[in-house]
Protein backbone atom coordinates (compact mmCIF):
# COMPACT_ATOMS: atom_id res chain seq x y z
CA UNK A 1 0.00 0.00 0.00
CA UNK A 2 1.66 3.55 -0.96
CA UNK A 3 1.22 6.58 1.72
CA UNK A 4 1.17 10.14 0.72
CA UNK A 5 3.89 11.55 2.71
CA UNK A 6 4.54 15.34 1.06
CA UNK A 7 1.84 16.66 3.76
CA UNK A 8 3.05 14.88 6.60
CA UNK A 9 4.96 16.67 9.93
CA UNK A 10 7.73 15.15 10.59
CA UNK A 11 6.48 13.37 13.74
CA UNK A 12 4.28 11.16 12.47
CA UNK A 13 6.66 9.76 9.50
CA UNK A 14 6.27 6.03 8.57
CA UNK A 15 9.72 5.96 8.22
CA UNK A 16 11.10 2.79 10.00
CA UNK A 17 13.24 4.11 13.18
CA UNK A 18 16.11 2.07 15.24
CA UNK A 19 13.80 2.40 18.66
CA UNK A 20 15.44 -0.26 21.20
CA UNK A 21 12.64 -0.83 23.70
CA UNK A 22 13.20 0.45 27.29
CA UNK A 23 12.89 -2.95 28.96
CA UNK A 24 13.89 -5.74 27.28
CA UNK A 25 14.31 -9.78 27.61
CA UNK A 26 13.04 -11.74 30.12
CA UNK A 27 13.37 -9.16 32.83
CA UNK A 28 11.12 -6.77 31.11
CA UNK A 29 8.46 -9.17 30.40
CA UNK A 30 8.14 -9.97 34.50
CA UNK A 31 8.27 -6.39 34.76
CA UNK A 32 5.55 -6.18 31.85
CA UNK A 33 3.15 -8.39 33.46
CA UNK A 34 2.05 -7.31 37.12
CA UNK A 35 2.13 -3.46 35.80
CA UNK A 36 -0.05 -4.98 33.06
CA UNK A 37 -2.54 -6.94 35.36
CA UNK A 38 -3.05 -4.23 37.44
CA UNK A 39 -3.34 -1.50 34.60
CA UNK A 40 -5.57 -4.01 32.90
CA UNK A 41 -8.48 -4.48 36.13
CA UNK A 42 -8.78 -0.88 36.15
CA UNK A 43 -9.91 -1.23 32.33
CA UNK A 44 -12.09 -4.24 32.99
CA UNK A 45 -13.97 -2.10 35.77
CA UNK A 46 -14.56 0.85 33.46
CA UNK A 47 -15.99 -1.75 30.73
CA UNK A 48 -18.01 -3.69 33.25
CA UNK A 49 -19.60 -0.83 33.89
CA UNK A 50 -21.06 -1.04 30.08
CA UNK A 51 -21.53 -4.60 29.60
CA UNK A 52 -23.07 -5.25 33.07
CA UNK A 53 -25.84 -2.19 32.29
CA UNK A 54 -26.21 -3.71 28.85
CA UNK A 55 -28.87 -6.75 30.67
CA UNK A 56 -30.32 -4.45 32.63
CA UNK A 57 -31.31 -2.15 30.19
CA UNK A 58 -35.02 -3.74 29.96
CA UNK A 59 -35.59 -3.32 33.70
CA UNK A 60 -34.06 0.25 33.93
CA UNK A 61 -36.79 1.30 31.42
CA UNK A 62 -39.74 -0.23 33.51
CA UNK A 63 -38.37 1.46 36.90
CA UNK A 64 -37.98 4.76 35.45
CA UNK A 65 -40.45 4.21 32.99
CA UNK A 66 -39.03 5.37 29.61
CA UNK A 67 -38.43 4.13 26.63
CA UNK A 68 -35.63 2.61 25.50
CA UNK A 69 -34.11 5.66 23.27
CA UNK A 70 -34.15 7.21 26.62
CA UNK A 71 -32.72 4.28 29.01
CA UNK A 72 -30.26 3.60 26.55
CA UNK A 73 -28.52 7.07 27.30
CA UNK A 74 -27.32 4.93 30.41
CA UNK A 75 -24.85 3.49 28.20
CA UNK A 76 -24.56 5.90 26.02
CA UNK A 77 -23.95 8.90 27.71
CA UNK A 78 -21.09 6.24 29.89
CA UNK A 79 -19.57 5.80 26.72
CA UNK A 80 -19.85 9.52 25.07
CA UNK A 81 -18.20 10.97 28.63
CA UNK A 82 -15.71 8.58 28.49
CA UNK A 83 -15.00 9.84 24.22
CA UNK A 84 -14.73 13.27 25.11
CA UNK A 85 -12.71 13.14 28.36
CA UNK A 86 -10.09 10.58 26.62
CA UNK A 87 -8.68 13.76 24.74
CA UNK A 88 -7.54 15.45 27.65
CA UNK A 89 -5.59 12.00 28.84
CA UNK A 90 -2.39 13.00 27.21
CA UNK A 91 -1.87 16.31 28.10
CA UNK A 92 -2.62 15.12 32.15
CA UNK A 93 -0.45 12.33 32.00
CA UNK A 94 2.39 14.59 31.48
CA UNK A 95 1.24 17.36 33.85
CA UNK A 96 0.34 14.92 36.92
CA UNK A 97 1.88 11.57 36.02
CA UNK A 98 0.55 8.72 34.34
CA UNK A 99 0.55 6.75 38.50
CA UNK A 100 -1.01 9.94 40.16
CA UNK A 101 -3.82 10.74 37.27
CA UNK A 102 -4.50 6.81 37.12
CA UNK A 103 -5.18 7.20 40.90
CA UNK A 104 -7.02 10.33 40.72
CA UNK A 105 -9.37 9.10 37.78
CA UNK A 106 -10.16 5.84 39.96
CA UNK A 107 -11.88 8.07 42.94
CA UNK A 108 -13.63 9.91 40.08
CA UNK A 109 -15.37 7.09 38.85
CA UNK A 110 -15.84 5.19 41.81
CA UNK A 111 -17.49 8.70 43.22
CA UNK A 112 -19.71 7.86 39.73
CA UNK A 113 -20.28 4.62 40.54
CA UNK A 114 -21.81 5.83 43.88
CA UNK A 115 -24.19 8.48 42.52
CA UNK A 116 -25.76 6.14 40.51
CA UNK A 117 -26.45 3.37 42.70
CA UNK A 118 -28.51 6.07 44.86
CA UNK A 119 -30.34 7.92 41.87
CA UNK A 120 -33.75 8.56 41.86
CA UNK A 121 -34.38 9.73 38.72
CA UNK A 122 -33.54 8.21 35.31
CA UNK A 123 -32.01 11.88 34.58
CA UNK A 124 -30.08 11.60 37.81
CA UNK A 125 -28.87 8.03 36.98
CA UNK A 126 -27.33 9.33 33.22
CA UNK A 127 -25.43 12.32 35.28
CA UNK A 128 -24.36 9.79 37.52
CA UNK A 129 -22.93 8.04 34.13
CA UNK A 130 -20.93 10.94 32.99
CA UNK A 131 -19.17 11.34 36.43
CA UNK A 132 -18.12 7.49 35.76
CA UNK A 133 -17.58 7.96 32.43
CA UNK A 134 -15.02 11.14 32.90
CA UNK A 135 -13.20 8.64 35.46
CA UNK A 136 -13.36 5.74 33.22
CA UNK A 137 -12.02 7.73 30.67
CA UNK A 138 -8.38 7.46 31.72
CA UNK A 139 -7.50 4.06 32.43
CA UNK A 140 -7.68 2.86 28.97
CA UNK A 141 -5.01 5.64 27.51
CA UNK A 142 -2.93 5.21 30.29
CA UNK A 143 -2.43 1.25 29.77
CA UNK A 144 -1.63 1.80 26.74
CA UNK A 145 1.13 4.62 27.10
CA UNK A 146 2.77 2.43 29.61
CA UNK A 147 2.75 -0.79 27.90
CA UNK A 148 3.56 0.71 24.57
CA UNK A 149 6.15 2.42 25.31
CA UNK A 150 7.66 -0.55 27.80
CA UNK A 151 7.23 -2.97 24.86
CA UNK A 152 8.70 -1.20 22.17
CA UNK A 153 8.11 -1.68 18.61
CA UNK A 154 8.92 -5.20 18.10
CA UNK A 155 6.30 -6.30 20.70
CA UNK A 156 3.76 -4.42 19.86
CA UNK A 157 1.06 -6.67 18.25
CA UNK A 158 1.65 -8.98 21.54
CA UNK A 159 1.36 -5.93 23.78
CA UNK A 160 -1.52 -4.92 21.98
CA UNK A 161 -3.22 -8.30 22.34
CA UNK A 162 -2.81 -7.74 26.13
CA UNK A 163 -4.48 -5.34 26.12
CA UNK A 164 -7.81 -6.16 24.15
CA UNK A 165 -8.06 -8.66 27.39
CA UNK A 166 -9.98 -6.78 29.57
CA UNK A 167 -11.87 -5.67 26.46
CA UNK A 168 -12.58 -9.32 25.96
CA UNK A 169 -13.19 -9.99 30.11
CA UNK A 170 -15.96 -7.66 30.65
CA UNK A 171 -18.04 -9.47 27.60
CA UNK A 172 -18.09 -12.76 28.79
CA UNK A 173 -18.25 -11.81 32.73
CA UNK A 174 -20.18 -8.78 32.98
CA UNK A 175 -23.77 -10.09 31.18
CA UNK A 176 -23.47 -13.19 33.50
CA UNK A 177 -22.98 -11.03 36.33
CA UNK A 178 -25.22 -8.52 35.64
CA UNK A 179 -27.69 -10.98 34.60
CA UNK A 180 -27.11 -12.65 38.64
CA UNK A 181 -27.45 -8.71 40.52
CA UNK A 182 -30.90 -8.66 38.27
CA UNK A 183 -32.22 -11.79 39.28
CA UNK A 184 -31.19 -11.76 43.05
CA UNK A 185 -30.99 -8.32 43.55
CA UNK A 186 -32.16 -4.54 43.10
CA UNK A 187 -30.85 -3.12 39.82
CA UNK A 188 -29.05 -0.58 41.87
CA UNK A 189 -26.66 -3.43 42.36
CA UNK A 190 -25.21 -2.91 38.85
CA UNK A 191 -23.40 0.44 40.11
CA UNK A 192 -22.91 -1.25 43.83
CA UNK A 193 -20.69 -3.89 42.24
CA UNK A 194 -17.89 -2.40 40.97
CA UNK A 195 -17.24 -0.22 44.17
CA UNK A 196 -15.19 -2.97 45.75
CA UNK A 197 -13.24 -3.93 42.50
CA UNK A 198 -12.23 0.21 42.83
CA UNK A 199 -10.50 -0.24 45.79
CA UNK A 200 -8.87 -3.55 45.14
CA UNK A 201 -7.30 -1.16 42.29
CA UNK A 202 -6.18 1.41 44.39
CA UNK A 203 -4.21 -0.89 46.64
CA UNK A 204 -2.32 -3.00 43.41
CA UNK A 205 -1.87 1.06 42.11
CA UNK A 206 -0.06 2.09 45.45
CA UNK A 207 1.94 -1.10 45.66
CA UNK A 208 3.18 -2.14 42.07
CA UNK A 209 2.30 0.81 39.62
CA UNK A 210 6.10 2.42 39.20
CA UNK A 211 6.64 5.89 40.77
CA UNK A 212 5.93 9.05 38.59
CA UNK A 213 9.18 10.93 37.86
CA UNK A 214 9.50 14.40 38.42
CA UNK A 215 7.29 17.32 37.07
CA UNK A 216 10.12 18.52 35.59
CA UNK A 217 11.11 15.27 33.45
CA UNK A 218 7.62 15.43 32.38
CA UNK A 219 6.65 16.74 29.04
CA UNK A 220 5.39 20.60 29.65
CA UNK A 221 2.80 20.87 26.85
CA UNK A 222 -0.54 23.20 27.71
CA UNK A 223 -4.06 22.47 27.89
CA UNK A 224 -5.59 23.26 24.47
CA UNK A 225 -8.31 24.89 26.48
CA UNK A 226 -10.25 26.20 22.93
CA UNK A 227 -10.62 22.73 21.78
CA UNK A 228 -11.82 21.59 24.82
CA UNK A 229 -14.23 23.92 24.81
CA UNK A 230 -14.97 23.04 20.87
CA UNK A 231 -14.12 19.33 20.76
CA UNK A 232 -16.51 17.87 23.89
CA UNK A 233 -19.90 19.91 22.46
CA UNK A 234 -19.09 19.05 18.86
CA UNK A 235 -19.50 15.21 19.98
CA UNK A 236 -21.97 15.68 22.04
CA UNK A 237 -24.41 17.52 19.77
CA UNK A 238 -23.59 15.00 16.87
CA UNK A 239 -24.93 12.39 19.17
CA UNK A 240 -27.54 14.26 20.51
CA UNK A 241 -29.05 14.68 17.54
CA UNK A 242 -28.61 11.44 15.85
CA UNK A 243 -30.53 9.79 19.20
CA UNK A 244 -33.26 12.05 19.17
CA UNK A 245 -33.77 11.16 15.08
CA UNK A 246 -36.29 8.24 16.45
CA UNK A 247 -37.88 10.04 19.36
CA UNK A 248 -38.39 13.83 18.05
CA UNK A 249 -39.56 12.69 14.19
CA UNK A 250 -36.80 11.86 12.31
CA UNK A 251 -34.08 13.78 10.18
CA UNK A 252 -35.72 16.71 9.67
CA UNK A 253 -36.96 17.36 13.38
CA UNK A 254 -35.82 20.77 15.13
CA UNK A 255 -33.71 19.00 17.63
CA UNK A 256 -32.15 16.96 15.37
CA UNK A 257 -31.17 19.67 12.76
CA UNK A 258 -30.30 22.18 15.54
CA UNK A 259 -27.91 19.09 17.22
CA UNK A 260 -26.35 17.97 14.32
CA UNK A 261 -26.28 21.52 12.52
CA UNK A 262 -24.30 22.42 15.86
CA UNK A 263 -22.10 19.80 16.40
CA UNK A 264 -21.18 19.70 12.51
CA UNK A 265 -19.88 23.59 12.86
CA UNK A 266 -17.85 22.84 16.21
CA UNK A 267 -16.33 20.02 14.68
CA UNK A 268 -15.12 21.71 11.78
CA UNK A 269 -14.16 24.63 14.04
CA UNK A 270 -11.87 22.08 15.74
CA UNK A 271 -10.17 20.73 13.25
CA UNK A 272 -9.24 24.44 11.77
CA UNK A 273 -8.09 25.07 15.27
CA UNK A 274 -5.70 21.74 15.47
CA UNK A 275 -4.09 22.20 12.11
CA UNK A 276 -3.22 25.97 12.85
CA UNK A 277 -2.44 25.43 16.24
CA UNK A 278 1.58 25.55 16.91
CA UNK A 279 1.30 23.53 20.28
CA UNK A 280 -0.79 19.83 21.30
CA UNK A 281 -4.28 19.99 20.24
CA UNK A 282 -6.69 17.93 22.31
CA UNK A 283 -6.69 15.38 19.59
CA UNK A 284 -3.57 15.68 17.39
CA UNK A 285 -5.79 15.51 13.42
CA UNK A 286 -2.48 16.27 12.15
CA UNK A 287 -1.65 12.43 13.35
CA UNK A 288 -4.60 11.20 10.93
CA UNK A 289 -2.32 12.69 7.81
CA UNK A 290 -0.57 9.39 8.08
CA UNK A 291 -2.61 6.60 5.91
CA UNK A 292 -2.11 4.10 8.25
CA UNK A 293 -3.07 6.12 11.73
CA UNK A 294 -6.45 7.26 10.03
CA UNK A 295 -6.77 3.28 8.60
CA UNK A 296 -6.10 2.64 12.41
CA UNK A 297 -8.52 5.02 13.91
CA UNK A 298 -11.30 4.08 11.59
CA UNK A 299 -10.94 0.22 12.08
CA UNK A 300 -11.03 0.73 16.08
CA UNK A 301 -13.76 3.18 15.73
CA UNK A 302 -15.96 0.20 13.75
CA UNK A 303 -15.18 -2.13 16.49
CA UNK A 304 -16.09 -0.18 19.17
CA UNK A 305 -19.55 0.40 17.60
CA UNK A 306 -20.12 -3.33 16.39
CA UNK A 307 -18.45 -4.42 20.26
CA UNK A 308 -20.66 -1.99 21.88
CA UNK A 309 -23.59 -1.57 19.77
CA UNK A 310 -24.35 -5.06 19.85
CA UNK A 311 -23.94 -5.18 23.28
CA UNK A 312 -26.81 -3.02 24.02
CA UNK A 313 -29.04 -5.24 21.50
CA UNK A 314 -28.29 -8.53 22.39
CA UNK A 315 -30.08 -8.61 26.32
CA UNK A 316 -33.10 -7.23 24.91
CA UNK A 317 -33.06 -9.81 22.32
CA UNK A 318 -32.81 -12.54 24.63
CA UNK A 319 -35.19 -11.38 26.56
CA UNK A 320 -38.01 -9.38 24.74
CA UNK A 321 -37.44 -11.87 22.04
CA UNK A 322 -36.58 -15.19 23.54
CA UNK A 323 -38.56 -14.77 26.57
CA UNK A 324 -35.31 -15.23 28.78
CA UNK A 325 -34.41 -14.09 32.17
CA UNK A 326 -31.38 -11.37 32.71
CA UNK A 327 -29.15 -14.49 33.97
CA UNK A 328 -29.71 -16.63 31.26
CA UNK A 329 -29.21 -13.74 28.86
CA UNK A 330 -26.03 -12.93 29.94
CA UNK A 331 -24.96 -16.46 29.86
CA UNK A 332 -26.34 -16.63 26.58
CA UNK A 333 -23.70 -13.69 25.76
CA UNK A 334 -20.90 -14.74 27.09
CA UNK A 335 -20.13 -16.81 23.87
CA UNK A 336 -18.72 -13.63 21.91
CA UNK A 337 -16.00 -12.87 24.65
CA UNK A 338 -15.25 -16.97 25.11
CA UNK A 339 -14.02 -16.58 20.91
CA UNK A 340 -12.17 -13.89 21.42
CA UNK A 341 -10.38 -15.25 24.07
CA UNK A 342 -9.28 -18.49 21.81
CA UNK A 343 -8.28 -16.74 19.14
CA UNK A 344 -6.37 -13.85 21.18
CA UNK A 345 -3.16 -16.10 21.65
CA UNK A 346 -3.07 -16.41 17.72
CA UNK A 347 -3.43 -12.98 16.89
CA UNK A 348 0.34 -12.11 16.80
CA UNK A 349 1.56 -15.08 14.98
CA UNK A 350 -1.43 -14.57 12.30
CA UNK A 351 -0.67 -10.88 12.21
CA UNK A 352 3.63 -11.85 11.66
CA UNK A 353 2.78 -14.06 9.10
CA UNK A 354 -0.15 -12.60 6.90
CA UNK A 355 -0.27 -8.71 7.88
CA UNK A 356 -2.52 -6.51 9.69
CA UNK A 357 -4.85 -6.31 6.51
CA UNK A 358 -5.31 -9.76 5.80
CA UNK A 359 -6.04 -10.71 9.33
CA UNK A 360 -8.37 -7.90 10.07
CA UNK A 361 -10.38 -8.15 6.66
CA UNK A 362 -11.08 -11.90 7.06
CA UNK A 363 -12.07 -11.08 10.92
CA UNK A 364 -14.39 -8.40 10.23
CA UNK A 365 -16.22 -11.06 7.57
CA UNK A 366 -15.83 -13.59 9.75
CA UNK A 367 -18.02 -11.06 12.15
CA UNK A 368 -20.20 -10.31 9.40
CA UNK A 369 -21.32 -13.49 8.19
CA UNK A 370 -21.86 -14.71 11.39
CA UNK A 371 -24.33 -11.77 12.37
CA UNK A 372 -26.09 -12.60 9.35
CA UNK A 373 -27.91 -15.22 11.73
CA UNK A 374 -29.47 -12.13 13.94
CA UNK A 375 -31.38 -11.24 11.22
CA UNK A 376 -32.78 -14.68 10.19
CA UNK A 377 -33.21 -17.14 13.29
CA UNK A 378 -35.94 -16.92 16.37
CA UNK A 379 -33.56 -16.47 19.99
CA UNK A 380 -36.16 -18.74 20.97
CA UNK A 381 -36.44 -21.97 18.57
CA UNK A 382 -32.85 -21.25 17.42
CA UNK A 383 -30.71 -20.24 20.74
CA UNK A 384 -28.45 -23.02 20.15
CA UNK A 385 -27.35 -21.78 16.43
CA UNK A 386 -27.08 -18.38 17.66
CA UNK A 387 -24.86 -19.05 20.44
CA UNK A 388 -22.63 -20.62 17.86
CA UNK A 389 -23.07 -17.77 15.54
CA UNK A 390 -21.94 -15.12 18.58
CA UNK A 391 -18.86 -18.02 19.28
CA UNK A 392 -17.30 -17.37 15.43
CA UNK A 393 -18.32 -13.77 15.82
CA UNK A 394 -16.56 -13.69 19.11
CA UNK A 395 -13.34 -14.73 16.87
CA UNK A 396 -13.59 -12.61 14.18
CA UNK A 397 -13.80 -9.47 16.61
CA UNK A 398 -10.93 -11.01 18.29
CA UNK A 399 -8.83 -10.55 15.37
CA UNK A 400 -9.23 -6.88 14.64
CA UNK A 401 -8.37 -4.37 17.65
CA UNK A 402 -4.82 -5.62 18.02
CA UNK A 403 -3.70 -5.34 14.66
CA UNK A 404 -5.12 -2.41 14.49
CA UNK A 405 -3.94 -0.43 17.33
CA UNK A 406 -0.13 -1.93 16.40
CA UNK A 407 -0.76 -0.67 13.09
CA UNK A 408 -1.36 2.66 14.44
CA UNK A 409 1.22 3.35 17.37
CA UNK A 410 4.14 1.47 14.63
CA UNK A 411 3.14 4.51 12.39
CA UNK A 412 3.83 7.41 14.25
CA UNK A 413 6.60 8.45 16.24
CA UNK A 414 7.91 7.40 19.83
CA UNK A 415 7.30 10.74 21.18
CA UNK A 416 4.11 11.04 20.01
CA UNK A 417 2.52 7.92 21.90
CA UNK A 418 0.49 9.51 24.54
CA UNK A 419 -1.30 11.52 22.40
CA UNK A 420 -1.69 8.56 19.67
CA UNK A 421 -3.18 6.14 22.98
CA UNK A 422 -5.75 8.88 23.55
CA UNK A 423 -7.07 9.62 19.54
CA UNK A 424 -7.13 5.43 19.43
CA UNK A 425 -8.85 4.73 22.47
CA UNK A 426 -11.51 7.65 21.28
CA UNK A 427 -12.28 6.06 18.65
CA UNK A 428 -13.06 2.61 20.18
CA UNK A 429 -15.36 4.52 22.63
CA UNK A 430 -16.86 7.36 20.00
CA UNK A 431 -17.33 4.08 18.12
CA UNK A 432 -19.35 2.48 20.92
CA UNK A 433 -21.29 5.68 21.59
CA UNK A 434 -22.17 5.69 18.17
CA UNK A 435 -22.91 1.78 17.12
CA UNK A 436 -24.99 2.17 20.42
CA UNK A 437 -27.28 5.10 19.74
CA UNK A 438 -27.43 3.82 16.15
CA UNK A 439 -29.25 0.35 16.88
CA UNK A 440 -31.05 2.17 19.68
CA UNK A 441 -32.68 4.21 17.25
CA UNK A 442 -33.24 1.30 14.65
CA UNK A 443 -34.73 -0.98 17.14
CA UNK A 444 -37.22 1.80 18.75
CA UNK A 445 -38.69 2.82 15.52
CA UNK A 446 -38.57 -1.08 14.31
CA UNK A 447 -40.64 -1.61 17.22
CA UNK A 448 -42.84 1.21 17.15
CA UNK A 449 -43.63 0.26 13.41
CA UNK A 450 -44.71 -3.32 14.25
CA UNK A 451 -46.31 -2.45 17.92
CA UNK A 452 -47.48 0.58 17.41
CA UNK A 453 -47.44 3.65 19.76
CA UNK A 454 -46.58 1.01 22.55
CA UNK A 455 -43.71 0.08 21.10
CA UNK A 456 -41.82 2.89 22.58
CA UNK A 457 -43.18 2.16 25.80
CA UNK A 458 -41.63 0.40 28.54
CA UNK A 459 -44.66 -1.81 28.37
CA UNK A 460 -42.81 -3.43 25.68
CA UNK A 461 -39.93 -4.88 28.50
CA UNK A 462 -42.51 -6.86 30.26
CA UNK A 463 -44.03 -8.41 27.32
CA UNK A 464 -41.70 -11.24 26.03
CA UNK A 465 -44.80 -13.27 24.43
CA UNK A 466 -44.90 -10.74 21.51
CA UNK A 467 -42.31 -12.61 20.20
CA UNK A 468 -42.72 -12.76 16.64
CA UNK A 469 -42.85 -8.99 15.79
CA UNK A 470 -39.92 -8.13 18.32
CA UNK A 471 -38.30 -9.97 16.80
CA UNK A 472 -38.37 -8.80 13.13
CA UNK A 473 -37.53 -5.89 14.60
CA UNK A 474 -34.04 -6.65 16.77
CA UNK A 475 -33.68 -8.85 13.40
CA UNK A 476 -33.79 -5.43 11.11
CA UNK A 477 -31.73 -3.63 13.38
CA UNK A 478 -28.96 -6.32 13.22
CA UNK A 479 -28.58 -5.98 9.48
CA UNK A 480 -27.10 -2.79 10.60
CA UNK A 481 -24.55 -4.29 12.82
CA UNK A 482 -23.63 -6.64 10.16
CA UNK A 483 -22.99 -3.37 7.62
CA UNK A 484 -20.58 -2.33 10.66
CA UNK A 485 -18.87 -5.37 9.89
CA UNK A 486 -19.04 -4.98 6.17
CA UNK A 487 -17.44 -1.30 6.58
CA UNK A 488 -14.24 -2.85 8.98
CA UNK A 489 -13.50 -5.20 6.61
CA UNK A 490 -13.45 -2.45 3.73
CA UNK A 491 -11.24 -0.39 5.68
CA UNK A 492 -9.26 -3.49 7.13
CA UNK A 493 -7.99 -3.22 3.15
CA UNK A 494 -6.17 0.41 4.07
CA UNK A 495 -3.87 -1.58 6.37
CA UNK A 496 -0.67 -2.90 5.69
CA UNK A 497 -0.15 -5.78 3.95
CA UNK A 498 3.04 -8.68 5.15
CA UNK A 499 5.77 -6.62 5.66
CA UNK A 500 8.66 -9.66 5.76
CA UNK A 501 11.39 -7.23 4.05
CA UNK A 502 11.30 -5.41 7.54
CA UNK A 503 11.65 -7.78 9.62
CA UNK A 504 15.27 -7.54 9.82
CA UNK A 505 14.93 -4.24 11.11
CA UNK A 506 12.75 -5.45 13.59
CA UNK A 507 14.46 -7.41 15.12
Amino acid sequence: MEETTAAVPPEVDNAPRAEAPPEGGEQGEKRLLPIGSTLSLGAVIALLSTTIVSVGMGRLAEVFSVPLSTVQWVSTAYLLAIAVAIPIAGWAMDRFGEKALWQAALVVYLVGCVLAAVASTVGTLIGARVVQGIGGAMFEPIMLTMLARAAGPKRATTVMSMVQIPITLAPVFGPMVGGVLMDNLDWRWLFWFNVPLGLLCALLAQRILPTDPPREERGASRLDVKGLALLPPALAGLLLGFSQMAAGGGIGAPVVLISVGVGAVLLIAYVVHALRMRGVPLIDVRLFATGRFTAAALGSFLFGASVYGVMFLLPLFFQQGGGFDAWTSGLLLAPQGVGTVLILPAVGRLVARFGPRTVVFSGMALAAVSTLAYTQFDPADDTGLLVFALLIRGVGLGTTLAPALSTGFTSIAPENTGRASSALIASIQLGGSVGTALLAVVVQQQLTGRLGPSGSAASVVTSPHLAGPITEAFGAAFWWTLGICVAGAIVALFLPGAERESAPADA
